[in-house]
């Protein structure tokens, strides 16, 4: 099993934010964590990558998981907004992602960048960027590497219709060379389309739906 999660608890203040949460992913599969807004799904996601302390075991490629710790796995992130130095351009904000693994060129980042219509803004500002442009090199970033574990967070949130089918489509052709895919959304119609497991999330208490 790629990613377990074994009676896993987070309270704050008192509060149960997660309530004995166990759930297994397989290698390869696109897992959906569904639920409204404040359910838990982004919780989940930040346990999943070691973000957050919680009570219980997470164990990713067999080993686990624990914040202070170095991660098991090389992995793609879009976690809440998309982390961007608004004064550098998109190609500047994925360069500078790049410096941190000597394996990702210049034209992985430029495919990319095209890909999700981002190259042409070659000279402009971040801070310029729409909702959706902003979205998009967030997502762009998280693909970056081509590693085994992609972990995304409501990814359609201000995407066109057309940004979305890329996007699914991307999901599945990383799918198809060996990518698990954790991914947080409400959005239904997405879901459907890419998800081959499905949990729901409810106050905290994890269902596979």
């Amino acid at each position: 099993m790629f990613i377990e999660l074994k009676n896993v608890n987070k309270v704050i203040s008192g509060r149960q934010l997660l309530s004995q949460v166990n759930c297994e992913i397989e290698a390869g599969q696109i897992a959906v964590f569904e639920g409204i807004n404040g359910s838990g799904k982004t919780l989940i996601l930040k346990t999943i990558l070691g973000l957050m302390k919680v009570d219980g075991e997470v164990l990713v490629a067999g080993k686990r998981v624990k914040p202070q710790d170095a991660y098991p796995v090389k992995a793609g992130i879009l976690i809440e907004n998309p982390s961007l130095i608004t004064d550098f351009t998109a190609t500047q904000n994925m360069e500078l992602l790049a410096k941190l693994d000597e394996h990702i060129s210049a034209t992985e980042i430029a495919e990319l960048l095209k890909y999700f219509d981002l190259s042409r803004f070659p000279n402009e500002k971040v801070k310029k960027f729409s909702l959706g442009m902003k979205q998009k090199l967030g997502i762009a970033e998280a693909f970056l590497g081509s590693y085994p574990l992609i972990v995304l967070d409501e990814p359609t949130n201000a995407l066109d219709s057309d940004s979305i089918d890329k996007l699914v489509d991307l999901i599945k052709l990383r799918q198809s060379k060996g990518c698990t895919f954790v991914i947080a959304s409400h959005d239904r119609d997405f879901v459907e389309q890419v998800a081959t497991k499905r949990f729901k999330v409810e106050e905290g208490v994890v269902h596979e739906a």
